[in-house]
């Protein structure tokens, strides 16, 4: 009882190690504007008047499509004639087993500098559009506008690039390719994203900093465009991102916008977005990805704002000398101007990790021989869970491989694409009986490696399944940081006590707790943002099938999963029958 109370005692440690990180939030220093908002020239007007040529010129222009390549060709020739040097990159990618071909737009402005301000806009759409006016020849419209008023005043202090990419919709390819193949990342100042800019009910600018399955933009950016915004005195005031929508946004860093790439790569960058009237919410669905995304939906004063806007940061930035540098994840909380980063925010991330080593330290008795003996035969159980979830994953690049599931660049479809809708039912019929025949096989091969009469009990099995979660979180605190959110549910299971009987149900509601907490993440991401439904696990297939989550990440996520299994999960016998799965249900000795 006293041991119990020691422990209990250095458990309370943790709360008190997050109040201290917490309090040790910094000021954020003061952004002082300095260009002159008198110089700001964008009209809405003629904004509406180049999208509405583009759009009606060339509908139905999604990547791969004639109407694509002249929609490139196109806007060669307009920012050729402002005066802009261009040229036009091509390349292929791989998107429903096909091959299609992708241009970019790359327009240059030269300036006094030969660093970089960059500003991107996609000229392809959606399949499921025919204009795609706002998505995104409201940002295209606002590119090309801007290319004129800035070329009016060459040369400026920095060399402005402006890019329309292609293949947005699957990835935001285009500009990852733009990025893959800059000589230096380094002369890239800052980059802007202008996407879905002009539709009639929005009433505010929104601020996307998500990189592309990693990274996030730098605060200094994102104040700066505030800021500029602000000293002009008749624009919307850019909205910052809450604590909770940065720390999901961190956790599943995957872009929408053509930020993505930029910000993987370390490029300072972010994406613009209108935010829409409350009400309106419905409205603005129904002309996302859809042919409802028309002119008649466009705005001139909607328009106006987000031009201006851009203009403001890059009036902004071209009149700044020198530019902060920022490193690593933060927190910013806007009510009280402080940001939580370094020291204090990597020590709630060490924390958690350290949670689970520690609880595996404490589990199942102290540390001694007996104990990593009792690991030791823990093992070949553990492996029996953990190395069929992984082989079925590698299952599913092989469905890729012979045809049965989709090949795709980087993304598995667009939002609406009826892939996300419509699961290969051959795919999932096959890979849920590979991975129960795996099961089956893994449970028998480990009942012949487990050692002697001697099992370990449920407490040293669970400090071994402790210490594996402590390891893969080491692997996920080294790669993303705030990706560790998607542990914390699993700190439940520590309670998982090894029932028998209809204990066991309570076992296994603590293991699904944890995993339901994690599914529902997965499910608001996919629902309220996708609007998929449960169509979502499907998604989730196509993921790992496509290698959009990597293999080093489903080894950890795997390696997790089969840890809590392993807690609730009866071990292997020598010579004893198994049931569905392979899930052995005969005593454990020494419990």
């Amino acid at each position: 009882m006293n041991t119990h109370r020691t422990n209990l005692g250095r458990m309370t440690l943790w709360p008190l190690v997050l109040v201290l990180a917490l309090s040790a939030c910094s000021p954020v220093p003061t952004v002082q504007t300095t260009y002159d908002p008198q110089t700001l020239r964008f009209s809405g007007e003629r904004a509406l008047e180049i999208e509405t040529e583009f759009v009606q010129r060339f509908p139905l222009r999604a990547s791969g499509m004639p109407n694509n390549q002249l929609a490139a060709e196109w806007l060669r020739q307009e920012f050729t004639r402002l005066g802009w040097q261009c040229r036009l990159d091509q390349w292929e990618m791989v998107n429903y087993n096909r091959s299609v071909p992708l241009r970019n737009v790359v327009c240059e402005l030269p300036g006094e500098s030969p660093r970089q301000l960059l500003v991107v806009a996609h000229h392809d759409q959606s399949p499921d559009t025919v204009q795609g006016a706002d998505n995104d020849g409201s940002g295209i419209a606002i590119l090309l506008h801007l290319a004129g008023i800035f070329q009016a005043e060459a040369p400026l202090p920095y060399t402005l690039v402006f890019v329309t990419t292609d293949a947005e919709e699957y990835g935001m390819v285009g500009t990852r390719q733009y990025i893959q193949t800059h000589p230096d990342t380094r002369q890239i100042i800052a980059g802007i994203s202008l996407d879905n800019l002009g539709k009639q009910w929005s009433n505010g600018m929104n601020m996307d900093p998500r990189g592309q399955f990693r990274g996030y933009g730098p605060l200094w950016l994102l104040l700066t465009a505030r800021e500029a915004a602000r000293a002009a005195g008749d624009l919307w005031i850019p909205v910052m991102r809450s604590p909770l929508d940065q720390v999901l946004d961190q956790a599943v860093p995957i872009s929408f916008m053509d930020e993505g790439p930029m910000v993987a790569a370390g490029v300072p960058a972010f994406g613009f977005a209108t935010r829409y009237a409350p009400g309106t919410s419905e409205l603005e669905w129904n002309s996302y990805h859809t042919p409802g995304d028309t002119l008649e939906i466009q705005s001139t004063a909607v328009l106006s704002q987000s031009g201006r806007i851009a203009e403001a940061l890059l009036r902004q930035l071209l009149v700044m000398e020198t530019f902060p540098q920022e490193s690593g994840p933060y927190l910013y909380f806007d009510d009280r101007q402080q940001v939580l980063r370094g020291w204090p925010l990597w020590l709630i991330f060490i924390a958690l990790v350290v949670l689970f080593f520690v609880g595996s330290l404490l589990v199942g008795g102290r540390l001694s021989y007996d104990k990593l003996r009792a690991w030791r035969a823990v093992v070949p159980h553990f492996l029996s869970l953990w190395l069929p979830l992984l082989a079925s994953i590698a299952l599913l690049y092989g469905f890729v491989a012979v045809g049965l599931m989709d090949t795709y660049h980087l993304y598995p479809a667009t939002a609406k694409d009826e892939p996300l809708f419509q699961p290969k039912w051959p795919a999932v019929i096959l890979y849920l009986l590979g991975l129960t025949a795996l099961l089956i096989l893994g449970r028998r091969l480990a009942g012949r490696f487990m050692t002697g009469s001697a099992a370990p009990s449920p407490g040293q099995t669970k400090s071994f399944a402790l210490l594996v979660i402590g390891l893969a979180g080491g692997y996920i605190l080294l790669t993303n940081p705030f990706s560790l959110l998607f542990m914390a549910p699993l700190v439940g299971w520590f309670l998982i006590g090894g029932r028998r009987g209809v204990g066991w149900a309570l076992d296994l509601g603590l293991f699904m707790l944890g995993g339901l907490v994690v599914y529902q993440l997965l499910y608001l991401f996919g629902f309220v943002i996708l609007r998929n439904n449960f169509a979502v696990l499907w998604y989730v297939m196509m993921m790992f099938s496509i290698g959009m989550i990597s293999f080093p990440a489903a080894v950890a996520i795997t390696a997790i999963i089969a840890a809590g299994l392993s807690t609730v999960v009866h071990l292997p016998r020598r010579g004893t029958r198994t049931g569905a799965g392979g899930l052995d249900r005969s005593p454990v000795v020494g419990s």
